[in-house]
């Protein structure tokens, strides 16, 4: 296991993902509470250890599935996902860890936590060297 902290900057650029959380979405039942600070935080906790940077970011703008976050491979795909919780920490953290075991930096959707597919899943971005021909 390698010595990686998810929380600290120096050793940041060691993860093979990176895991946005939105901080700027607030829970429909309080306009004070910033869901996604308290996801950050346990995010952080569970992914100790693991190749897994976790960081802020102002907007993912999926307000409509908020709280958000999005998994960013360092060669491969990022994805988007919404309507996350506290109770799925250590689902995020293994489909992050799925993305970051992958070869091709690709989230297989066999074994994917649930609140990873169907409506949680927002969008699924190529990486910019991915290259697809026209079908004749």
């Amino acid at each position: 296991m390698s010595d990686h902290r998810p929380d600290d900057p120096a050793t940041a650029g060691l993860a093979d993902v990176t895991i946005f959380v939105c901080t700027n979405c607030r829970d429909a039942s309080d306009g004070e509470i910033r869901p996604g600070i308290a996801l950050i935080a346990a995010l952080r906790e569970a992914a100790s250890g693991k190749p897994l940077a976790i960081k802020p970011v102002t907007c993912l703008a999926n307000c409509e599935k908020s709280p958000s976050a999005a998994f960013n491979h360092k060669s491969g795909w990022s994805y988007v996902f919404g309507h996350l919780s506290l109770d799925n920490v250590e689902d995020i953290v293994t489909g992050a860890m799925m993305l970051a075991e992958d070869e091709r930096g690709f989230l297989p959707l066999r074994g994917r936590p649930t609140c990873l597919r169907g409506k949680g899943m927002t969008a699924r971005i190529p990486p910019f060297h991915h290259h697809e021909d026209m079908p004749s």
